[in-house]
């Protein structure tokens, strides 16, 4: 999956954009993405502290494994 695709997804399916970032680690509880050089780090911030770090070294199976755990979470 893009990130393309999964940003549609996410609107299609109302997730609220406080929830998740896919532009890096953002403040609070959420899930995230960090694209660092070949990089792409699946993590959970929980207050500043990362609770789920998965590493992938292809984009499309971060941003698969990110979709994942949304819809493992939400029930989809």
């Amino acid at each position: 999956m893009t990130k393309e695709e999964l940003l549609c997804e996410l609107d299609k399916r109302n997730v609220p954009k406080g929830i998740y970032s896919l532009s890096g680690i953002k403040d609070g509880e959420c899930l995230c993405i960090v694209h660092k050089e070949n990089i792409w780090d699946v993590v959970y911030n929980s207050r500043g502290g990362i609770t789920y770090k998965e590493r992938f070294d292809n984009e499309r199976a971060a941003y698969d494994q990110f979709y994942q755990i949304m819809k493992d979470d939400y029930g989809w």
